[in-house]
This record gives structure tokens, C-alpha cells and sequence, in this order.
């Protein structure tokens, strides 16, 4: 068999899955009702011995709500010390919807499999901007979030008082195309048009304790379990 970097990718995010070094659980809420579980991990590898990170996020339904709506969501991501998103994987499994995506190096440029969209150096996602806050780290106060080949112009801001990062985007309209068109639930609730994205962050610990994507009626939240 060729041995490729992306190859060599995926046994690093296999190995770092053996040992990781932090992790955080979320239960996720629906109109306030518990309905999901969240893990969130960390850990650090080398890659061309470079140190990067490795962060996964699970989500699954709890055991009553598995029986209705069950979900089971696995998204990885490899960071570089600059967060350069480096490589990004999503296995979904939602009623009616099930979605794979993973991304390759070619050139040393990062494209979703089959794809000529290319995850520019200066792109951040979803994910890599809960781990960047998780972490302590710094996001400038307007980036680009891309999301599955939509990308999205993006701001963050702290409300000091309440401790809370408010998250704003804007799709861009252009060449860019939906990789997925039917995305999952999480992505669906976060990428809403015209929500309400709020991220509370412990004083002490910087530890994220709760965010809430809203809009009406709609409202999913995560909260830390202690």
C-alpha cells in the first residue's frame, strides 16, 4: 500500500484518540430539556515533527431521545501552533441524514475529498474556534469561518461584564458551494440566518461553561457538566 500524508494523518488522529490529555463534557439542551451529550478532547501529536493538536468533538442523543431522534456525530480536527486547520473529518448519523466528509493535502494545501475547495490557511471553523476559546487563545476580531465549502465573514466580541463572546456571521455570497447541502443539526443550529450565537466563559478558568445558538423559538444550548 502507498504510503501518503494523509494516510500518515490518519493514523495520527487514531493514535492521539488512544491518549488523550483533556477533555470536557457538555450536555446539550433543547428547549431546556436534556437530550444529548457532548465530549469534547484534546491532545498533542507530532506531524513532520511538528507539534499539533488534536481535537474531537462527539455528540450523542441519550438513551429516551435515541429512540425518537437518535444522533451520533464524530467531527476531528488537526491544528498547527498557528491554528492552520491542517486536516478536518465529520461522520454524522441523524435520521434521514447522513453525512461523511474528510479532507486531503495536496501540495500543502488543504481540499475536501473530490473537491477542488481549498481550506485557505487564514480559514478558521466552527470547531476551531470553541478549542481556540477553550484554550485561552486569541481570534481576531474579524476572520472567515467556512462551513462545509460555504465560508462566512466573521466577528467575535467579549462582553466583559457578562463574560460572554457574542459570535456574528454573514455568509459570503460568491463562488464558494455547499460540499454537504443537508447539513446535521449541530451545524444547521449554529449557521442559522439572523441568530443569536452566545458563548459564556468562566472568569476564573477561561473554561467555556455554556453557549446558546437561538433565533425565535429555536434553542439549542451546551452547558459544562461538572
Amino acid at each position: 500500500m502507498e504510503i501518503t500524508r494523509n494516510n500518515i494523518i490518519t493514523l495520527i488522529m487514531f493514535l492521539s484518540l488512544l491518549f488523550s490529555n483533556e477533555e470536557f463534557n457538555y450536555k446539550i439542551k433543547y428547549f431546556g430539556i436534556h437530550v444529548a451529550d457532548c465530549s469534547i478532547s484534546s491532545s498533542d501529536t507530532l506531524l513532520n515533527n511538528t507539534n499539533i493538536k488534536n481535537i474531537v468533538f462527539d455528540v450523542k442523543t441519550k438513551p429516551f431521545f435515541d429512540f425518537f431522534f437518535p444522533v451520533n456525530n464524530r467531527y476531528s480536527i488537526l491544528l498547527n501552533k498557528e491554528n492552520r486547520i491542517l486536516s478536518f473529518t465529520k461522520n454524522t448519523n441523524q435520521p434521514k441524514i447522513k453525512n461523511f466528509l474528510k479532507t486531503e493535502i495536496i501540495n500543502d494545501k488543504v481540499f475536501y475529498n473530490d473537491s477542488d475547495f481549498e481550506i485557505l490557511p487564514n480559514y478558521y471553523n466552527i470547531f476551531s474556534v470553541l478549542y481556540i476559546i477553550m484554550s485561552g487563545g486569541m481570534l481576531p476580531e474579524y476572520f472567515i469561518i467556512e462551513r462545509e465549502g460555504l465560508i462566512y465573514n466573521s466577528s467575535i466580541n467579549l462582553d466583559e461584564e457578562k463574560m460572554m463572546y457574542i459570535l456574528d456571521l454573514k455568509k459570503i455570497e460568491g463562488d464558494n458551494y455547499a460540499i454537504i447541502h443537508d447539513t446535521d443539526i449541530f451545524t444547521w443550529a449554529v449557521f442559522m440566518e439572523n441568530a443569536q450565537r452566545k458563548i459564556f466563559i468562566n472568569s476564573k478558568t477561561k473554561i467555556i461553561e455554556r453557549c446558546v445558538f437561538s433565533k425565535g423559538l429555536i434553542a439549542i444550548s451546551a452547558h459544562l457538566n461538572p
